[in-house]
């Protein structure tokens, strides 16, 4: 079975907005990233997805 969800990102520097979607597999470690709104980008570390600000290159936070 495989989990999808949306996340909405925020840069708290430049109020640039967007939707991420993501997906799960069950017994997969860390999400998959199926897409990212455009002034974002995405960085795979080993604890999962972390998201940037691609104008500022500040880190965001899914709310």
């Amino acid at each position: 079975m495989t989990d999808q969800w949306t996340e909405k990102l925020w840069c708290n520097s430049c109020k640039n907005t967007g939707v991420v979607r993501l997906s799960q597999r069950d017994g997969d470690q860390m999400p998959t990233v199926l897409s990212l709104p455009d002034r974002f980008k995405v960085v795979q570390t080993e604890y999962g997805p972390d998201f940037y600000c691609d104008t500022c290159n500040v880190p965001v936070v899914p709310q």
